[in-house]
Parts: C-alpha cells; structure tokens; sequence
C-alpha cells in the first residue's frame, strides 16, 4: 500500500511540475544547461554534465550505474536561483554556487563542491538518518556518511576549494521524516504528561 501511495505521489508531482526534458533508463546526454525556468526528471539513463541556471531546476530520482558513456551523471553544476532535489540515483561529481540551494536524500554521491563565497547553512539540505560520521582533514569538514531514510549507504568527500566556504558550512542535516515524527510525537506526550 505504502508503495502503491509512493508512486501515485510521483506521477502526480510529475504531472504538476510539466518537465522540460526527461531521461529515463537507456537515455543518455552529453552536456545540458537548463536555464530561465526549464527543468528535467532523471528516472533512468544519465549524461556528463548538467548546469542549472537562473531558476532552472532538476529532480534526479535515480540513474543507471555509474559508468562514463552510460549511466550516472558526472558532473551537476547548480548556480543561481536553480534548484536541486536528488533523492536516487549516482553522481559523480555536484558543485552547488551561490543562491542555488538541492535537497538530498539519497542516491549515490561521490564528490560535492562549494562554489560558495559566504557560509549560507540554508544552501544544501541532507535528510539522512540519525549517526551519520563526519570525516575531518586539519580540523576541517571534509567527509561525510551514514545511511538514508530508505537504509541504503552514502559516503560523501567534501571538496573545499581554495576561495570558496566550506561545503559542511553551507549544509544543514535534518533527521529522516519518520524520525521528524516519532520525536514530534514524543514531545506531545511529555507534553501530556505535564
């Protein structure tokens, strides 16, 4: 049933946003710039590089095997106002710059990269289970991993460019809905108890 709900939720949104370009398994793209307000929903396939602009906006729900030529995507730049939101797939590579803001939560990510000028905490969203581990190289953020909402395992490197903030600098975690609910819950009932 939760499946059956899950799915009817994605063909609705999927309706409603009216995608611009869609590439599903067996598509391929080499380099593809959406900008104004053009968007893409990636189900299967992949490409070398994506960059958003302006208020271009991608979904990336999940991609074949990370593999040059075939599946995965290698590169995602996201700049501007654009919006990001991967919750499957495989990424090689994603670089997020100022005012460009992606929510993760899931998928496979290799690298990420700050093109950022300023921390901006709001900037990168990863909703992941709680006990996640930071890795750190002299006292700076450079890893991270642990496990999504759906049990699957990332491990992420944190690549700071010279220049720019750092990338853990510009993330927020937020724990998985499910836990979001059950420390809500717990919260009303200490509140009831009182």
């Amino acid at each position: 049933m939760k499946t059956l709900v899950a799915i009817l939720l994605l063909m609705s949104a999927t309706l409603i946003a009216g995608y611009d370009f869609e590439i599903k398994e067996g598509d391929w793209f080499g380099a593809q710039t959406l900008t104004g307000t053009q968007s893409m929903l990636v189900t299967g396939g992949g490409g070398d590089a994506l960059t958003l602009f302006d208020h271009g906006r991608a979904d990336i729900q999940n991609t074949s095997p990370l593999v040059e030529g075939y599946g995965g995507i290698w590169q995602i730049m996201a700049i501007g106002y654009s919006h990001l939101a991967i919750t499957g797939g495989e990424i090689h590579r994603l670089t997020i710059g100022t005012y460009a803001t992606a929510h993760i939560s899931g998928g496979q990510i290799d690298q990420i990269r700050s093109s950022y000028f300023g921390p901006d905490a709001s900037r990168i969203t990863l909703t992941c289970n709680p006990g996640y581990l930071l890795s750190y190289t002299n006292g700076v953020v450079t890893g991270i991993s642990g496990t999504w909402w759906d049990g699957s395992d990332f491990n992420i490197q944190l690549v700071n460019p010279a220049g720019s903030s750092t990338v853990f600098s510009n993330m927020t975690i937020i724990p998985e809905p499910a836990t979001m609910l059950l420390l809500g819950l717990g919260g009303v009932f200490l509140r009831r108890r009182q």
